[in-house]
């Protein structure tokens, strides 16, 4: 399957319910689990991610970039029904390419009560996320639709601020509202002018977080040296323990919380096996992909 597959696919299943099955799936923040049911596992053979039966051999190929951004949007929806307090949702979406599409993919069918969408791509139109695909998927789900040219624009009132493009100095994301949510997928540190407005920080796992090199230490802890957002706060939770109920999560409707996806750092992506096997039974589905000759 190719990266248009995937993004026909991630609207046939709640993507974010497949990325809390594999968050439970290592509850001592080891890496993830090896294998599924009757031992089905990942491989990863250079830029293809391949699912594995070892009595059937390869069941399908994907593209490694494709299911990491898959995995990066599921976890922004988990986020977003963990810690947004219940109400219409407004989105903002800063990025672009395929990392972005599927952002929008996966949040208009794995977030409830989204009521519109503000899209800004730091790369211009030509890499403008929003396609016909993802025009006319946000409309089927009566999603109102936004492209913007500067960042601000975007996020002005958003409840829900998702970022997937490097962020600097000169892209200013603007006043964020009370209450809403700032997801970094970047896998980079936000920059300093973030730090004042932010009350918590959560990971999407702690496993993680020791030699990240995005400056998040636990709660009550020393920031470390490359904070640039959070160097005054610590780590309230994972996602795992707010979804276990291990931590209450959100303290206060006003709190803007921060969400550092860690495994969107290179050195740090994993392979999400729950959601490799769901996105291989959606294709069988819908006779998606390309027989192999092998």
């Amino acid at each position: 399957m190719d990266t248009e597959d995937l993004c026909a696919l991630v609207s046939d299943f709640d993507p974010a319910e497949a990325a809390a099955e594999e968050l439970l799936a290592h509850p001592d923040h080891g890496p993830a689990r090896p294998g599924g049911p009757g031992g089905r596992l990942l491989e990863l053979r250079g830029p293809t991610v391949v699912l594995r039966d070892p009595r059937a051999g390869d069941l399908c190929e994907l593209p490694a970039s494709g299911l990491y951004a898959c995995r990066t949007a599921a976890l922004t929806a988990l986020a977003a029904n963990q810690l947004l307090d219940p109400g219409v949702v407004t989105v903002s979406l800063i990025g672009s390419g395929t990392a972005g599409r599927i952002q929008l993919l996966v949040i208009s069918r794995s977030v409830p009560d989204v009521s519109h969408i503000a899209v800004h791509s730091p790369g211009g139109r030509r890499d403008s996320p929003v396609d016909h695909g993802v025009a006319g998927a946000l409309e089927a789900t009566g999603i109102g639709l936004t492209v913007t040219r500067r960042a601000a624009e975007a996020t002005f009132g958003a409840s829900l601020v998702v970022v997937t493009e490097p962020v600097v100095n000169e892209l200013c994301l603007g006043h964020l509202a009370p209450g809403s949510v700032l997801v970094n997928a970047t896998g980079r540190g936000l920059p300093a002018e973030m730090a004042g407005c932010v009350s918590a920080v959560y990971v999407d796992d702690l496993g993680l977080l020791e030699g990240a090199g995005c400056g998040c230490p636990r709660s009550g802890a020393a920031a470390g040296p490359s904070a640039p957002a959070q160097e005054h706060l610590g780590v309230e939770a994972d996602l795992r323990q707010v979804f276990t109920g291990e931590h209450p999560g959100r303290a206060c409707a006003d709190h803007i919380l921060l969400v550092e996806l860690l495994s969107g750092a290179a050195s740090h992506m994993r392979l999400d096996l729950a959601l490799a096997e769901r996105i291989h039974r959606a294709a069988l589905r819908h006779r998606l992909g390309v027989p192999s000759p092998g």
